[in-house]
């Protein structure tokens, strides 16, 4: 399992002074940042897709393909995010009709690059910021299993993102939940640090440096991983840091100097 985190100046800079060991470079598709993927591991592409909502999106086909083609990105990712407005028409919100949905995403962007090299993204719910209209149904684990099942494609389980979905959906167990998720198609692993107090729209939120209880659920998640109980996926990402006005200001350079180097370890002792 190769161990990733998001690209950042800083971040650049450590691995330029050797301070930090990394297999690979996180970037946005963002063609400005095309030379600074050059500077250091090899770079992969986390795409912008979004399967559902008011804000759905998919990038060109030909945009996607040809970042396949320049770095070391093996799947095509997009999040899950079936929501009220995707039901406009009055048709029921069933969990049937969610998995619908989804599947339909996943087969558009299968058509052009394969099912099998898909990834669906388990998104964090309430998502107050950006879609308030997140359907409670798309981070119900047994949706997401019949996501996966019926469309053959691969899953990017965020870590952060389930905490703050059995928050906001009032599961006590995180780790059944992750559990319950469909880690025999586990493809990308997601990990970050969460807030320990709520926002003012009543959500902890993530992107942020890593807290004892972060660190004691990322050694148990390996922990599945290592003993065979979940597939071990290809790259285990640190998502902290970055780039633009969402993760610039979150980019300090001790926090990953600090924090890097257990996860690196982590991530090779599968």
């Amino acid at each position: 399992m190769k161990f990733a985190i998001n690209y950042s100046p800083e971040a650049l800079q450590l691995w330029q002074d050797n301070r930090i060991q990394v297999d690979l470079f996180k970037f946005p598709p963002w063609e400005e940042l095309r030379p600074q993927m050059q500077l250091g591991p090899p770079a992969y592409i986390h795409f912008e897709n979004i399967a559902g909502g008011p804000y759905a999106k998919e990038q060109d086909p030909a945009v996607l393909q040809n970042w396949l083609d320049s770095t070391d990105t093996l799947v095509v990712n997009t999040h899950l995010a079936v929501s009220a407005s995707d039901f406009a028409d009055g048709a029921p919100v069933t969990p049937e009709a969610v998995i619908g949905k989804a599947v339909a995403w996943v087969n558009r962007l299968g058509r052009v690059f394969g099912n099998e090299n898909v990834v669906v993204e388990n998104p964090p719910y309430p998502v107050a910021k950006w879609d308030a209209g997140l359907l409670a149904e798309v981070v119900d684990p047994a949706v997401v299993s019949e996501i996966v099942r019926r469309s053959g494609c691969g899953l990017l389980l965020d870590v952060a993102h389930a905490v703050r979905s059995c928050e906001g959906t009032g599961r006590p167990d995180a780790r059944a939940y992750l559990d319950a998720m469909p880690v025999a198609a586990l493809r990308e692993l997601h990990m970050v640090g969460i807030l320990p107090h709520k926002n003012d729209f009543g959500v902890r939120e993530d992107h942020f440096a890593m807290t004892d209880d972060d660190w004691s659920l990322a050694e148990w998640v390996v922990g599945r991983i290592r003993d065979g109980h979940w597939r071990e996926p290809e790259t285990m990402a640190f998502e902290y840091g970055g780039v633009g006005e969402l993760f610039a200001w979150r980019s300090d350079a001790d926090v990953i100097a600090a924090q890097v180097p257990r996860l690196y370890a982590l991530a090779r002792s599968v």
